[in-house]
């Protein structure tokens, strides 16, 4: 399947610099090994499965469910210095299978994720147009303003729509912000640029600049 327009997350000029504000914090001791857990719709059968993730080694996770009587797993990348967090449950197109977004990184101001979805037999990673796995930020302190989305539809659906911004001068008053909002379709794992608009010098209170994790939440989660 081809997709054309895909930008990847927070690709703005100096955001990796700004983030540098808010580098990790590290662990006074090594968290807890005991797996956490939720339960998802992975495959929009009604049917609630339960989701587990597990640190298997240092920056190593595993995320796994059964469907249907088939268990599937797949590591992932994990910040072994903080305690494990369980996978959000989501639902980035709005069709009823449950997407998860998965922390992996976790800062002193940011957390980046990653995301998977069930494609009916295994969990893979959301992807962009290079086959690269998705990864999004939020938080970012002062220095930046990073989230994500979802706006229904007219007709049904989702777009997942990401912002990723940093600040134009920390010392302003008011803070003004300066990057992208970039809105996507997800279909088959993929996602595909909708549209992206230009954030120039705008306050956080903007609607520009709006994010709402929750907003992604699959229904009934």
């Amino acid at each position: 399947m081809k997709h054309t327009g895909i930008i990847r997350t927070a690709t703005i000029t100096g955001v990796a610099a700004a983030l540098s504000l808010g580098a990790i914090v590290p662990a006074l001791a090594a968290p807890s090994a005991d797996p956490v857990t939720t339960v998802a719709d992975l495959d929009g059968d009604g049917e609630l499965e339960t989701v587990t993730a597990q640190l298997t080694g240092p920056g190593d996770q595993v995320i796994s469910a059964t469907v249907n009587g088939t268990f599937t797993s797949i590591h992932l990348g994990a910040d072994s210095s903080v305690p494990l967090q369980a996978p959000r449950v989501t639902d980035l197109n709005g069709d009823g299978r449950a997407e998860l977004i998965v922390t992996q990184s976790v800062g002193a101001n940011t957390t980046f994720f990653t995301a998977l979805h069930y494609d009916g037999r295994n969990l893979s990673q959301v992807v962009d147009n290079d086959s690269k796995p998705l990864s999004v930020a939020e938080g970012g302190g002062v220095a930046a303003h990073l989230g994500y989305q979802c706006t229904p539809l007219n007709g049904g659906g989702r777009t997942f729509e990401t912002v990723a911004a940093e600040a134009d001068d920390v010392s302003a008053d008011p803070l003004t912000y300066s990057g992208t909002r970039t809105v996507y379709t997800l279909r088959d794992g993929a996602l595909t640029t909708q549209k992206t608009i230009s954030i120039d010098h705008r306050p956080v209170t903007d609607p520009v600049l709006g994010t709402d994790a929750a907003s992604c939440d699959q229904a009934g989660s």
